[in-house]
């Protein structure tokens, strides 16, 4: 997607802080209302949707490889640490650059590169593998030069190609298998004929050269091609487009890719052109791809404020691009299933100050919450780490708010999918969601079920659960805000104890809150959290 440039239009810092008062830690809980306990409604007969177990997924964006060199950051153990707490997930390596990278097989890996491998020289390199302390420090120092180059690159869509090496592919892959991910690589969809016939040729090359090393690689082609006219001044329909992925598919079926998995199209939001090529392609190409990918973002990262990140109607607006995407899907290929293949909270690159907070926590567990209610079997993030703001972790690969709402979710939410609502109140700014619980948590069983709820309000809300849950001990994970700067901190609280890591290869043990039988759930002002509720013993989950 399009990243910010710093030096582009930035926001007035008055209209991006806002007012703070009712966002300070001292003020969030507000007044304890008298207000009843909101009650809540489940219905846990059956599930109405079953998702992945990599439901939660992430994305290494595709820039990352621009300069080969700085791929040695995927190296790191802390970083790959990080990752395998996420697992099991898909790793998505795309976005723009996809259509701008070309694989060389001859090419020399840098010395970057080079230093990393030799480091790892008759190791086990997925338990002993580091970055040497020299490269990683330089590599450091100068992220953020490559960075800017980056974002300017994004900024003034000026696009040029770069090329990786079988060294690049190594290191992408073994950061992948080490941390327990499956790697989805997406091929550069714009190399074509005189005639906008896709070259496959360069794909070829990546694809025997995966082979030799028995890579177990899924693939995808392009990345939002209904842009290729801005990026690149060529325009290809979704007729094209289909009878491309055709010719990839064929290309993997003539290879030990046969069984691989193949995903796309990639398009942007469900918005007039772009709902034509999606209903083309998948006419045209649809039977041969596994699932169907799109994309979706909120905002617009250069002109988004804090109140759009907490407004519940910028939330809903999510619920009508995916009827859409499901609507054409539907009429085309009905037994298709959808991804969301790559989301964030707001495109170019993310919103400063705030894509990387506290505050976006509530765009991305509503979208989790909708897209799991709704039918989405795969949720991709933008980006586990990289240039931008939305990154799951930062430049020192410490982990962000949302890198630690997304390792609740994953330890805590299970893949049986329930309706829940809060009675008689519009669904606003309380907004909640029910699970089957993940059983792989050593604390929880079969039948017992999983809540997670946002509270937008600025005061404390209460939630009360279903009569036949009364007699039920439930565990509490609420989320807060670490710190002075409130909603726009970058750490967070789990049950008024910081969230952090260990060492670098180890992440913490989430300790639950357990509640008595009865007791109200209580989320402060502008938290989330999760609650899981032991021994339901609902039929469905068990």
């Amino acid at each position: 997607m399009l990243l910010r440039l710093n030096s582009g239009q930035p926001l007035p810092l008055l209209l991006l802080l806002g007012p703070l008062g009712a966002f300070c830690p001292g003020v969030l809980a507000g007044p304890t209302p008298t207000e009843d306990p909101a009650e809540l409604d489940f219905s846990t007969e059956q599930p109405v949707h079953l998702v992945s177990p990599a439901f939660l997924s992430f994305t290494i964006d595709a820039n990352l490889a621009t300069d080969p060199r700085f791929l040695t950051f995927l190296g790191s153990s802390k970083l790959r640490t990080l990752a395998r707490g996420l697992s099991p997930a898909y790793l998505r390596f795309g976005g723009t650059k996809t259509d701008f990278l070309i694989f060389d097989p001859k090419k020399e890996p840098s010395i970057e590169e080079r230093s990393y491998w030799q480091s790892q020289f008759n190791q086990d390199i997925c338990q002993s593998g580091f970055i040497p302390p020299d490269i990683e420090k330089r590599l450091q120092l100068e992220w953020p030069f490559q960075e800017q180059l980056l974002l300017r690159e994004q900024y003034y869509k000026m696009f040029k190609n770069s090329t990786y090496s079988r060294s690049s592919v190594d290191i992408l892959y073994t950061f992948a298998s080490c941390s327990g991910l499956d790697l989805i690589f997406g091929l550069n969809a714009l190399l074509r004929t005189a005639d906008l016939q896709w070259n496959s040729s360069n794909a070829q090359l990546l694809l025997d050269y995966c082979s030799s090393k028995g890579y177990n690689i899924s693939w995808e082609l392009g990345n939002e091609p209904n842009s290729f006219q801005k990026k690149a001044g060529i325009f290809i329909d979704g007729l094209q487009l289909g009878e491309d992925f055709i010719k990839l598919h064929k290309l993997l079926e003539k290879s030990v890719f046969k069984n691989a998995k193949l995903y796309g199209p990639d398009v942007g939001q469900p918005r007039g052109k772009t709902v034509k090529m999606l209903r083309n392609f998948l006419k045209a190409g649809g039977e041969v791809i596994d699932s169907v990918t799109w994309h979706h973002y909120y905002l617009n990262g250069r002109t988004a404020t804090k109140e759009d990140f907490l407004n519940p109607d910028v939330l809903d607006t999510f619920i009508l691009t995916v009827q859409k995407i499901f609507q054409v899907v539907r009429k085309t290929r009905p037994h298709k299933k959808v991804w969301l293949g790559e989301t964030s909270s707001a495109f170019a690159g993310g919103a400063p100050l705030l894509s990387n907070t506290f505050a976006a926590g509530f765009m991305w567990l509503d979208k989790l919450g909708l897209s799991a209610r709704m039918g989405i079997e795969v949720v991709m993030r933008q980006v586990f780490f990289g240039a931008g703001n939305y990154h799951l972790v930062d430049e020192n690969f410490e982990p962000l708010p949302d890198y630690w709402l997304s390792f609740l979710f994953k330890k805590l939410v299970g893949t049986k999918v329930f309706k829940a609502s809060v009675k008689g109140q519009a669904r606003s700014k309380l907004r909640v969601y029910l699970h089957c619980a993940n059983t792989n948590h050593s604390r929880y069983k079969d039948g017992d079920l999983t809540l997670y709820a946002l509270n937008l309000h600025n005061v404390t809300k209460h939630l009360q659960l279903p009569h036949y849950l009364f007699d039920k001990e439930v565990d509490k994970y609420v989320v807060k805000p670490s710190g002075p700067d409130g909603l726009f901190s970058q750490s967070v609280q789990l049950n008024d104890k910081t969230l952090k890591m260990v060492d670098d290869q180890t992440l913490p043990t989430l300790i639950e809150k357990p509640l008595s039988p009865g007791s109200p759930l209580s989320l402060p002002a502008f938290s989330y959290g999760f609650f899981v509720i032991r021994n339901a013993r609902v039929a469905a989950c068990l």
